[in-house]
């Protein structure tokens, strides 16, 4: 096949959806048809979950050059292996260049837009392309092709993948944005949920019969570029406490942020409620804060007017809860970063408060995630951060806190191979490291690019170079 089938296997590829909602599966069949068009022979593993918050539509797409049949006690061949689901932030708006859709990808001579160009998914159809020369050779050593499914909820995919012994390969390589460049390291991921539950009895709505909604919008993308974000909870926070310094008294009866996995929350929603004789002060307050062309679009505002008596509000106490929590995480990741890792391109750990939801009982959830380095040692951050969060809530007595660790993904450190130069990106590469597979990271595009972030971009060349790239890594693994 030529370059030319490659653009159109590209545009149809990133317009069909693989996000958490949806799953992977049809994006999956239409990769296996490719496969099979091209004379590779292929099967799909349903991965099953008991998670309420993903799609059961799960699947890993596995296709093979060469013998098939897979030895469990002998490790044979090479396994390359991307992630096929994608995140596509909160604000569909932001994405400009595709007319609000990250579904629709845009191409034009120099290169395509689109969910998932960055994200693997097109990095997976140039390894597909780069084994074509194998299809018809007599292999020494079989090549794997794997797709997975959940990698922005601890890569489950690939969790399955390896404990199921479907493939068992000598040597692995996987996936990240790392522009052809050749990383050896990997940094880890850590989430954890934390509950909040409290005794306090709700007020009742009489006399804050004002409700306001404030909504802040931000800019997320992935861990490994923080400077390119816009944290959409501190935007949200920073003024509603300025407000609370300046003299305001409101009650709060919504907070909630919203985040995908492994980026900065770029949506943020409040609603207060104030009493009637400081409306139009907070109105003017928010003219003087939010009024100019720079920070409008930051911000939407919304007064809906009398809200009926009986509204619950959210305890003030499980507010400061919240406050306090995102302050030590912060010190939490700040202390982390004393001794930088100069074999990074990011040569700091980086985190935050990435959700807060809002259960019917009452319960405020909030979700913390910590993009690592490997020299830190989990065990070591999940001590420290619980007894962080013990500390905390002794301050709360009303409150109860409940930790629970969500994901863990191992970073992969080898200080030995000599490399000054590792994406930040979150890979998979720690799970094979700890299961003995020896593992590569490699991949089409850059951290740049803003993967995970609106507009996410790839050039034609990038992916042409991929091509040949895989196809070389490819002949020499399988005929030498």
């Amino acid at each position: 096949m030529n370059f030319d089938k490659f653009r159109e296997h590209a545009k149809r590829i990133l317009a069909i959806p693989s996000h958490s909602e949806s799953g992977n599966e049809e994006l999956a069949r239409y990769l296996q048809s490719l496969m099979h068009d091209c004379g590779m022979k292929s099967q799909l593993q349903m991965v099953n979950h008991s998670s309420d918050e993903i799609s059961k539509r799960q699947v890993n797409l596995i296709g093979f050059v060469g013998d098939s049949l897979v030895d469990r006690s002998t490790r044979r061949g090479t396994l390359f292996v991307n992630p096929l689901d994608v995140s596509t932030g909160n604000l569909p708006h932001l994405w400009t260049a595709t007319q609000g859709n990250p579904q629709a990808p845009v191409a034009n001579e120099q290169g395509i837009v689109g969910a998932g160009a960055v994200q693997g998914k097109l990095d997976f159809v140039a390894r597909i392309f780069a084994a074509l020369e194998l299809v018809d050779k007599r292999l020494k050593n079989p090549v794997y092709l794997v797709g997975t499914c959940g990698s922005h909820h601890g890569m489950m995919g690939t969790r399955f993948l390896i404990e199921s012994l479907i493939v068992n390969p000598r040597e692995v390589v996987t996936f990240a944005p790392t522009r052809l460049n050749v990383a050896k390291e990997s940094p880890g991921q850590i989430s954890y949920r934390i509950d909040l539950e409290s005794s306090i009895r709700d007020r009742d709505s009489r006399g804050y019969n004002r409700d306001i909604t404030v909504t802040a919008y931000g800019l997320g993308v992935d861990f490994s570029t923080p400077g390119d974000s816009i944290n959409a909870f501190d935007l949200l926070m920073d003024l509603l406490l300025s407000a609370a310094e300046q003299g305001f008294d409101f009650q709060w009866s919504l907070l909630e942020t919203k985040g995908a996995s492994g980026t900065n929350p770029d949506l943020a929603v409040a609603r207060i409620a104030l009493t009637s004789f400081q409306l139009e002060d907070f109105k003017q307050f928010l003219r003087n804060r939010i009024g100019t062309e720079d920070q409008e679009r930051f911000f939407r505002v919304d007064f809906s007017g009398i809200s009926e008596s009986g509204t619950r509000f959210i305890p003030g106490e499980v507010i400061e809860a919240v406050l306090e929590l995102d302050h030590e995480w912060k010190e939490f990741v700040r202390a982390l970063n004393s001794a930088p890792n100069p074999r990074f391109e990011l040569p700091d750990s980086v985190g935050n408060l990435v959700r807060i939801t809002q259960r019917p009982n009452g319960k405020v959830v909030t979700g913390f995630e910590l993009r690592f380095l490997p020299d830190h040692d989990p065990a070591v951050l999940d001590q420290q951060w619980k007894a962080i969060v013990k500390r905390v809530s002794g301050k709360f007595e009303r409150i109860h806190f409940s930790v629970i660790r969500e994901h863990l993904i191992p970073g992969k450190s080898d200080p030995a191979a000599g490399a000054l130069w590792n994406t930040n990106y979150l890979s998979d590469a720690g799970l094979f490291s700890r299961a003995k597979f020896p593992v590569t990271v490699l991949g089409t595009g850059g951290v740049r690019n803003l993967p995970k972030g609106p507009n996410e971009a790839i050039r034609w060349s990038e992916l042409e170079q991929g091509i040949e790239a895989y196809r070389e890594l490819m002949i020499k693994a399988s005929l030498g």
